[in-house]
């Protein structure tokens, strides 16, 4: 398979492991605060009693519960119990709630579960929903960690009412377990919609065997091709086999056209079902006509060419905005909200491309009732515009959570039958979950937004797993940072603590992305830029104004560099790898080939300047830099090259 770049670089709780029942500990230590101190409040939880206090009655279970009690929204106060959790690992955490008039516009008294790296820097958390208004009876509150970072050194779970908030709640039976992802876990293939009208398809299913501490020497791996009542025409062993994947590659030539069930099951050495997998394939004569569609390079093909998204997020659209934006090298815009058809006629005389957002069509939003409603709203929507050729995509999903997958699913299949000729796509910014969403879409998004408190390397880390998570198989349109965060803060001493975005900065984080698997990027965002134009005192949401103008010029300088280098992002010639690379762990790579020559990206996504050095079988003839401030020395058969903080270089090597 070619790519068009490569890369370098609950009390208790019933588990399988190797065919055997164990019992997961539940890790808090007091989970019904039952164990109370001389002053009446539960051991191990704090703070001390006061908006918080420990109930004697009406408690789910035992004899007691935890109680809040807070009318002053600006008092925001958090009952907390550490935790003993195991780095690299999930946790599966709960907890029961009810209410009494919890007002406020967030989502009410919920739990959650953090994690701290050394001298107390926190690294994340998982934070469920929560319950708000007045809820009588016990409400169930469920939330799942990602895999815990290997530097996480405290840990905790905790009690609260989001900020802001007030009213009166409870909390009882709270629990935490390590959670066992399912032994089989993912599938893709590396056909668009899983159709093929022949040849070889590659099949990649996600495996957790060390989780299970399952061996793959004793594991049993086969995946089964089925017809009708699930009747096998094909089946085979992995080519590859890991811990984490299988990797198959089956025929599709002497299938005959139809629909097709991918089965892929994992058993021990008594042959008993660790686990199992489904996926699908279709097999047809012909592809149907299709104004866009993501080719086996991940590419985006619009009109038959292919075509690299670069673009920003809208609210809606207007012609004197379209007038700036046409004075850019920026192809594409995503407004949140709906347009009409004069809006995309408007567009499409500029030449730039709209992904249409129909992500707000679900139940219980837009007034719809239910999913049939959001069925019908949907029909209306693609069916009168779907033959707009300024539209190029379907934007689907806006960082929804799981609790709506089966939704999620349908409304990707309706999306297919709607509108067969063009993809979809969604953002999350639940990175860690991407897997689990694979079935909901066409093309993956995640928005690593880490300026200013964070590493400016979230960029590649995101781009990475999120390319990872879909096994190299997905187009990856990612979501890089433009915006200020005190765009999004009421409070002016919050504004204060937040800065924009340097152009160093968004240029090494679209760069990154580009590096961690991307071939589209839509920046977030030009409403954004628009909001910051004004102080607070005029409508806007600056406490100093940062002028459009500015930052639009710096993010356009961005965009134009990427667009003069689009002729090699789009390629899919042959490179010349590298034998050896010596690098420091921030420096990311990514190899190209257009017209004889091979491409580096590299990318230094650290704030220090860093050295690098790559060795070739043969000697390179010559070398030119495109994108950068040093070009690269050539000793022999290595390639030396010096990076300034942040630096992003594109390098043209010819053998």
């Amino acid at each position: 398979m070619r790519n068009v770049g490569r890369w370098l670089f609950v009390g208790v709780v019933a588990v399988f492991g190797t065919g055997r029942l164990r019992a997961e500990k539940n890790l808090v230590t007091n989970p019904g605060f039952e164990r109370l101190d001389s002053k009446g409040w539960a051991d191990d939880w704090s703070p001390r009693p006061g908006v918080f206090t420990v109930e004697k009655e009406g408690a789910r279970n035992g004899e007691c519960c935890l109680r809040f009690e807070n009318h002053d929204a600006e008092k925001y106060v958090l009952c907390s119990i550490p935790l003993d959790l195991e780095p690299g690992k999930q946790f599966e955490f709960e907890a029961y709630v009810k209410t009494k008039e919890i007002q406020g516009k967030d989502t009410g008294a919920t739990v959650c579960v953090q994690w701290w790296g050394q001298e107390g820097a926190f690294l994340g958390g998982s934070y469920p929903s929560g319950v708000k208004g007045t809820q009588r009876e016990w409400q169930l509150i469920r939330g799942r960690t990602r895999p815990i970072p290997t530097e996480a050194k405290r840990f905790d779970l905790t009690c609260y009412v989001r900020k802001k908030m007030t009213g009166v709640a409870w909390w009882d039976d709270v629990k935490v377990t390590r959670y066992h992802p399912p032994v089989a876990h993912g599938m893709v293939t590396d056909r668009y919609r899983d159709m093929t009208d022949g040849g070889w398809v590659n099949v990649e299913v996600g495996l957790n065997l060390a989780d299970r501490e399952i061996s793959p020497r004793s594991a049993d791996v086969l995946l089964q091709v089925l017809r009708g009542q699930g009747i096998a025409v094909m089946q085979m062993e992995p080519l590859r086999l890991t811990p984490e994947k299988a990797s198959f590659q089956l025929n599709s030539s002497p299938l005959s056209p139809g629909k097709y069930e991918l089965l892929c099951r994992v058993r021990d050495e008594e042959g008993e079902i660790l686990g199992e997998e489904r996926g699908r394939l279709q097999r047809v004569e012909a592809f149907p006509e299709r104004k866009a569609y993501i080719d086996e390079h991940r590419r985006l093909i619009l009109d038959g060419k292919p075509f690299f998204p670069l673009g920003t997020y809208w609210g809606g659209i207007s012609e004197d905005h379209l007038d700036l934006y046409e004075d850019s090298s920026f192809n594409c815009l995503m407004p949140y909200h709906p347009v009409n058809r004069e809006a995309l006629d408007a567009a499409h005389k500029r030449g730039v491309k709209v992904i249409y957002s129909v992500k707000d069509y679900y139940a219980g939003r837009c007034g719809l009732k239910n999913e049939d409603e959001a069925r019908v709203r949907i029909e209306e929507v693609v069916g009168s515009l779907r033959d707009h050729p300024a539209i190029m995509a379907w934007y689907i999903n806006d960082e929804l959570p799981l609790s709506l997958l089966d939704d999620l699913r349908a409304h990707q299949s309706w999306m297919e039958e709607l509108d067969p000729g063009r993809p979809t796509w969604v953002v999350l910014y639940q990175v860690g979950e991407v897997r689990e969403y694979l079935p909901t879409f066409d093309v993956i998004g995640t928005d690593p937004y880490p300026i200013p408190h964070k590493p400016v390397s979230m960029a590649f880390e995101y781009a990475q797993m999120t390319h990872e998570a879909v096994f190299g198989c997905r187009a990856l349109w990612m979501v890089p940072q433009i915006f200020n965060w005190a765009s999004y803060k009421k409070d002016p001493e919050e504004k204060k603590r937040y800065r924009p975005p340097t152009l160093e900065e968004i240029r090494s984080m679209a760069w990154q992305c580009i590096a961690g698997g991307a071939n589209g990027l839509i920046f977030y965002s030009w409403s954004d830029l628009w909001r910051m134009d004004r102080e607070m005192v005029q409508g806007g949401r600056a406490l100093v104004r940062e002028p459009f103008e500015a930052r639009w010029r710096e993010v356009k300088e961005v965009g134009r560099e990427i667009a003069c280098l689009f002729p090699v992002l789009l390629s899919v010639d042959p490179v010349v790898e590298p034998t050896h690379i010596e690098a420091p762990e921030g420096v990311h790579c990514r190899l190209y080939g257009h017209q004889g020559n091979t491409y580096l990206l590299l990318v230094n996504s650290e704030q220090e300047s860093v050295g690098a050095r790559m060795s070739f079988s043969k000697p390179p003839k010559a070398v030119e830099l495109l994108l950068g401030k040093k070009k690269p020395s050539v000793d022999g058969v290595q390639l030396c090259a010096d990076f300034e903080p942040l630096e992003a270089k594109m390098v043209s090597v010819q053998f």
